[in-house]
């Protein structure tokens, strides 16, 4: 079909592919692509769908031009070859009278695969930036955040703080009421940052049993503030054991950013030091430093 031909050819024209080459075979032929712009989504949506036509829109608009001369797309085979940036694709084009009618059912259903694409992408991200026992952010998260807000800081001369948190002797928590049990005391924890910090507050588990919060837009003043009511939060929750009822209480360092800084992870260092020293100083209080 010659609209069929001039479409494929307007694909690799306005850089959808680098390259198409059609084979003839015994069923058709076979739409070699190369480097087709989205291989790696195109193949998942596959996946879910197993269905060509659902899941890359240039066989959408295929499927589209065959429709309104009669024809219809038979599927013989369908090949990924993503470290190569290769994809195949087997067609044989026959003739069918209810192809054009069709259409509108194919494109609502690539309307709900695309849904689901899109639900399934926010997973993965929401996954790759929480942890997740906690389900604060990850520790990669933090510092990509920290970095936007430590640019922000330079250009702008804003403010913001940094906590850096440590559960006491959790260790010996561990040791004797088990991991499962030391694990329900993390959780705790970030609830109990969680209901802490403001809206504008970042909060994260770095690993371990410890935890930091971002404070945008915050002086160390009002980051020394926030710590000391976190302190008393977590230092008055009562935590029981069968009959036992004990409490934790946490270490905090806390700096707020400065032009002696020059990276995030500096100022994220400068609060951790500071956090070892209350550790040193006696533990359950607040070091701080600009």
């Amino acid at each position: 079909m010659e609209d069929l031909s001039r479409l494929t050819e307007m694909f690799v024209k306005n850089g959808f592919a680098e390259s198409l080459e059609i084979i003839p075979t015994n069923k058709g032929n076979n739409f070699i692509w190369k480097n087709l712009f989205g291989l790696p989504a195109y193949k998942e949506l596959y996946d879910i769908a197993l269905n060509p036509f659902l899941s890359c829109p240039l066989n959408l608009c295929l499927y589209y031009v065959a429709g309104k001369q009669k024809k219809k797309f038979i599927l013989h085979k369908k090949e990924f070859n993503i470290p190569d940036g290769v994809t195949e694709t087997e067609y044989e084009i026959v003739d069918d009278d209810t192809a054009e009618s069709s259409l509108d059912d194919l494109v609502l259903k690539s309307a709900k695969l695309y849904d689901i694409a899109h639900e399934r992408e926010i997973t993965y991200h929401q996954q790759a930036m929480t942890d997740p026992l906690t389900g604060l952010y990850n520790r990669r998260y933090i510092m990509e955040v920290g970095l936007r807000i430590f640019q922000n800081a330079q250009k702008n001369k804003t403010p913001f703080s940094v906590l850096m948190i440590d559960i006491v002797h959790f260790k010996k928590v561990n040791d004797d009421y088990g991991h499962g049990f030391g694990d329900q005391v993390l959780i705790i924890l970030a609830e109990i940052c969680q209901n802490t910090i403001r809206d504008s507050d970042i909060v994260g588990r770095l690993g371990g049993e410890e935890f930091t919060i971002i404070l945008p837009h915050t002086a160390l003043s009002g980051a020394i503030e926030l710590a000391e009511r976190l302190k008393q939060e977590v230092e008055n929750f009562p935590l029981k054991i069968g009959d036992h009822i004990f409490n934790v209480t946490v270490s905090i360092g806390a700096t707020s950013y400065s032009d002696v800084f020059e990276r995030f992870e500096d100022v994220l260092h400068t609060a951790d030091m500071e956090m070892y020293k209350a550790k040193k100083l006696g533990r359950n209080r607040i070091v701080a430093s600009s």
